[in-house]
């Protein structure tokens, strides 16, 4: 008889980016939600919790190791995706979404995640670098504890850029930022950016942008340091916007001294904080940074990505990511994904994240100190990750108790019970579905 309920070993990735040792909410996650083989190192970065079939990072079965999920579920894709996902997606065997904890300590990668068309000709043309023909549309929910004491503000718990801001905002740093005008050698380019007209702002937003990743690495770390020094003297504006925006430069320029990012996102996009809870959503061919944080984050299964700040010249993409970018300037709030109540819990104690895309929906499912739930089945596979507590899981006569990072499978069509064990803490778990 096949399973319902499966316990998984997720994969988890080492990024320079990541926070350090038990410092990184994926190194305490990692001893339950990989097992025994995690050994804590206080020097290592540790990045992502990744929990799907992606190739890259697939997850495999907790109580035998050896046997990927993805060939469990080849076994008999109509019992573990569903016949309605097996409708919509005929002949996969791969859960459509890819589920990751991620802990960073500093930004990202300046990135874009190609569409479905770009994606394709990027896999065909370096199969190498680009594994996957997909596209990666994502969601990122905060889930951690304040940040920099509360520097960015009262439960501030995650940060990063996202999107290019409006047009007039970054006409105005243009204008009044000499270091900046600078970095972009005086060009032409600039004034026509400044003095254009709404039906022209898309294109002239797409040449500054591109003139300045192109400008030469040097010229541009000559003028930031420029730019980091004036701050550091105090010749720098003191209302609470351009003081934001001068301890971003420090903060950015800190980690990737003379970067062209320090100018191409703190100038550029939209500087995102959020409260625990609170989530964005990043379509394909949107531009994005993330800076500092603990997040649930689910995407689309695809591990394609290119990028052109804050790594090395060798590794910067710059032609395919202006070819993927969208140059769609919109304000910050456009880029919340709101959550509600989950129509499917019994007990009142899940919130949605719905993104509009079609491969996932994020759920969190908060017990409180004493709490049950009952998720109503769903039409795709569900998996979940315990963040917090002891947590039982029941599907029909099948259960798992799982500690915190314990990662659990369940197969669609099954209504699922959870209980938390432990009275007097916290407990919570975080799930990725299909609902088809």
């Amino acid at each position: 008889m096949p399973q319902n309920l499966i316990r998984l070993k997720g994969a988890v990735q080492e990024y320079d980016w990541g926070k350090e040792g038990s410092q990184s909410m994926v190194a305490r996650l990692a001893p339950n939600a990989i097992g025994g083989e995690f050994k804590l190192e206080e020097s290592k970065s540790y990045a992502e919790v990744w929990m799907g079939t992606h190739q890259n990072g697939p997850a495999h079965l907790f109580s035998d190791p050896s046997t990927p999920l993805l060939s469990v579920i080849s076994s008999q894709p109509k019992h573990y995706l569903g016949e309605a996902l097996l409708r919509k997606w005929p002949g996969t065997t791969h859960i459509p979404y890819l589920f990751k904890i991620l802990s960073c300590q500093k930004a990202l990668p300046l990135q874009v995640h190609p569409d479905k068309e770009l994606a394709k000709h990027l896999s065909e043309k370096d199969p190498e670098a680009f594994v996957d023909p997909n596209h990666k549309p994502e969601i990122a929910v905060s889930i951690g504890e304040p940040i920099d004491n509360g520097a960015w503000g009262e439960g501030i718990a995650f940060t990063g850029f996202v999107g290019f801001q409006p047009i007039g905002r970054i006409r105005e740093y243009i204008k009044s930022i000499p270091e900046l005008r600078g970095a972009l050698g005086n060009d032409p380019v600039a004034e026509l950016f400044v003095s254009c007209k709404p039906d022209e702002e898309k294109e002239r937003l797409k040449q500054i942008y591109s003139l300045i990743l192109r400008r030469p690495q040097n010229e541009v770390a000559r003028h930031v340091r420029s730019l980091v020094d004036r701050i550091g003297e105090g010749d720098w504006p003191s209302d609470p916007t351009s003081k934001e925006l001068g301890r971003l430069v420090i903060k950015v320029n800190e980690q990737y001294p003379g970067d062209v990012g320090v100018f191409s996102t703190v100038f550029f996009m939209n500087f995102i904080k959020l409260q625990r809870g609170e989530s964005v959503y990043i379509g394909a061919d949107e531009i994005h940074a993330y800076l500092e944080g603990d997040i649930i984050e689910c995407m689309a299964i695809s591990d394609n990505v290119l990028n052109v700040a804050f790594v090395p010249p060798e590794e910067r993409q710059v032609d395919d990511f202006l070819r993927a970018l969208t140059f769609t300037a919109r304000d910050k709030d456009h880029w919340l994904l709101r959550h509600e109540s989950y129509s499917k819990s019994k007990e009142g104690k899940t919130q949605v994240y719905a993104p509009p895309c079609e491969e996932f929906i994020v759920l969190g499912t908060s017990l409180g100190k004493d709490g049950m739930e009952t998720l109503d089945a769903v039409g795709g596979p569900t998996i979940g990750i315990v963040t917090q507590g002891r947590i039982r899981v029941i599907v029909g006569k099948e259960r798992e108790e799982l500690d915190t990072g314990g990662i659990i499978f369940v197969a669609p069509g099954n209504e699922i019970q959870v209980e938390h064990l432990e009275w007097g803490t916290e407990g919570e778990i975080w799930w990725a579905s299909t609902v088809v």
